[in-house]
């Protein structure tokens, strides 16, 4: 994971705390989640909301929204995680060498597919955030969305059905 500077659980539940320091890719997850903002500010995404934070701030993130954030500055955010996926790994799509036309509805029709906890990785030429959002208005409150790596022309994507 980019940017974490430290990672506990805590107890049998699967409470995990880690100290972010780069802010966070866009993620959905199947659990509530807490991010505590200590220090810096910067641009957020949580829901189909967007706006930006300054230190001290909080966000509760319910499951199944996304949240992201992009610090402006040097930034202290905590993340809480009240819970843990259970992933059954899947198979990995490489989108790149296919036309743009046909990627979002493979990627829907793949997705369509999956039972609870079922898992597939998509790799992109550019970041597929608008996908997620095709995808969760046609399965509300069921699209886990996780970014595995990135750089400059590469985007790997954990997608699971919560």
């Amino acid at each position: 994971m980019h940017g974490v500077l430290t990672e506990g659980r805590v107890g049998k539940e699967g409470l995990v705390v880690r100290v972010l320091e780069r802010g966070l890719m866009p993620s959905a997850f199947g659990y509530r989640r807490l991010y505590i903002l200590s220090k810096g500010a910067g641009r957020y995404i949580i829901g189909h909301r967007f706006g930006r934070a300054e230190a001290p701030y909080y966000f509760l993130v319910e499951r199944a929204d996304i949240f992201g954030f992009l610090p402006e500055e040097k930034v202290v955010l905590y993340e809480i995680s009240l819970g843990q996926e259970n992933f059954v790994k899947g198979e990995t799509l490489d989108l790149r060498p296919l036309e743009h036309g046909i990627r979002h509805s493979l990627v829907m029709e793949r997705f369509s597919k999956l039972k609870e906890a079922e898992t597939f990785f998509i790799v992109n030429d550019h970041d597929p955030l608008p996908l997620y959002f095709q995808i969760a208005m046609n399965f509300p409150g069921k699209v886990g969305w996780e970014y595995v790596d990135y750089g400059e022309d590469f985007w790997k994507i954990r997608i699971w059905r919560l």
